[in-house]
């Protein structure tokens, strides 16, 4: 483009080119297609804030006496140290994995974070409608308090607010298949 301008109008100089992209790149800023809106995470010091959710291998990837071992992990997460706690939860998503895999980080950890966020985890929130400001379910909400930790969770359909948790996610997952794979057995 800029070549053609040197070609068609001689008052444009080959040092004119920089401001030229300048001026474009200002006009696209203004004037340009919509972006997307998006909020960085930022990661708040050690002890501050902490994630709790659960995850799942793929159906098959564990066997016991060659059944599928249907399981889930619930994962703790501090986000700026990285620390991390994994319990293997049996029977499904519940107030009580949940509470008992946080609880084991807690020990583990030897204290208690300020703030927990989870995801719309139904053993957390009730989920009701998006306007309802007190959405806890009661036995969270007095694991919280007991705690003296505030509850938080990101905003629904808002997927890019859990990456911290979810990227783990995906490390963890890799982890155990690389370790089951070492192992030579499933």
């Amino acid at each position: 483009m800029f070549h053609d301008l040197r070609n068609t109008e001689p008052e444009f100089k080959p040092n004119y080119r920089r401001t030229l992209e300048r001026r474009i790149r200002a006009w696209r800023a203004q004037n340009g297609a919509e972006k997307e809106v998006m909020f960085p995470q930022t990661k708040r010091p050690a002890g501050t804030f902490a994630i709790a959710d659960f995850t799942h291998l793929e159906s098959g990837e564990v066997t016991i006496q060659g059944e599928s071992f249907r399981h889930l992990f619930c994962h703790f997460r501090l986000p700026w140290s990285c620390y991390r706690f994994v319990s293997v939860v049996v029977n499904g998503e519940s107030f009580t994995a949940l509470a008992e895999g946080i609880q084991g980080a807690f020990a583990e950890l030897g204290g208690v974070p300020h703030e927990l966020r989870t995801d719309s985890l139904s053993a957390a929130f009730r989920n009701l409608a998006q306007d309802v400001a007190e959405d806890l379910t009661g036995r969270f909400k007095a694991l919280c308090e007991h705690y003296g930790m505030k509850p938080s969770r990101n905003n629904r359909g808002v997927a890019h607010e859990n990456g911290a948790i979810e990227s783990a996610h995906r490390h963890l997952k890799d982890r155990v298949r690389g370790e089951l794979e070492l192992r030579g057995s499933r």
